[in-house]
């Protein structure tokens, strides 16, 4: 895990902007429902989680100080328009932290295009800088 402090570097960023194609459609997660139905995850999601662990996109924190603003990015993810990089790392973190208790939390992201979102949203911070 890395630090707060630490930002994500141009090959972090074009490391995990690889999936924003992946992430696009449902087709990520076909043929993995029954095992995300018993275990909360499959190969696929795993790849990806270990994806932003190396490329600093999760935070060695106390990570519940975050729930709420990583709750109310989720509920009105037009929010994601604003936030920077640090506030799309506390994001990841918390909901990547939220899947080790609860699996199944990242795979829903999925589904639900939020995870998308995010990573457009990192794309438009990655173009700018």
């Amino acid at each position: 895990m890395n630090l707060e402090y630490e930002t994500p570097t141009r090959e972090n960023f074009e490391s995990v902007l690889g999936y924003r194609t992946i992430l696009d459609g449902t087709s990520f997660l076909r043929g993995y429902e029954e095992e995300i139905e018993e275990t909360g995850s499959c190969p696929p999601i795993n790849t990806f989680l270990r994806l932003l662990y190396t490329n600093n996109w999760l935070i060695n924190t106390r990570w519940q100080g975050w729930a709420d603003e990583a709750t109310a990015y989720f509920e009105q993810p037009s929010l994601l328009t604003l936030a920077d990089t640090q506030s799309l790392r506390r994001i990841l973190t918390v909901h990547v932290r939220i899947d080790r208790m609860m699996p199944g939390e990242i795979a829903d992201l999925i589904r639900r295009g939020y995870m998308l979102a995010i990573l457009n949203r990192i794309s438009e911070i990655h173009e700018t800088e």
